[in-house]
């Protein structure tokens, strides 16, 4: 099993601590598509709110405009959601499109990245080209 390097993990501390919910849905503005299009969402705030409300299943994939199992593989941070499907999921877990993301989040690529998600396992970034292929 990998190691976690200080770093990596004071990195993750800090995206947890920072996490908020700054309201309910509203219309996203031009700050957050900036945001999404920056590749600034994080997996782990998905996974987080998906959990807290107990979405579960292809119904979250059908109301986030997806098809099983993509919204899994958000989760993973290995595809990245069109613009529509952010809002989507924003509106599904009623929270504002920001709560989705962090200032400090980067895509990054990660040889070897999960198939599933796995108990404690905190993904704060997506893969560099599932960002590129889906903000294009």
């Amino acid at each position: 099993m990998e190691t976690v390097s200080p770093a990596d993990l004071e990195r993750a501390q800090q995206f947890a601590a920072e996490f908020e919910v700054t309201g309910s849905f509203t219309d996203p503005d031009s700050e957050e598509h900036a945001l999404w299009k920056a590749g600034k969402l994080v997996p782990y705030y998905l996974t987080r709110l998906l959990d807290a409300g107990g979405h579960v299943g292809p119904s979250v994939d059908a109301a986030c405009l997806a098809e099983e199992p993509a919204v899994d593989h958000w989760e993973l941070g290995a595809e990245y959601p069109s613009w529509e499907q952010t809002v989507a999921l924003a509106q599904l877990l009623d929270v504002r499109v920001r709560d989705l993301t962090h200032p400090d989040a980067r895509p990054r690529h990660h040889e070897v990245r999960p198939r599933r998600r796995l108990p404690g396992l905190v993904i704060l970034s997506f893969e560099p080209a599932a960002v590129e292929a889906s903000t294009q």
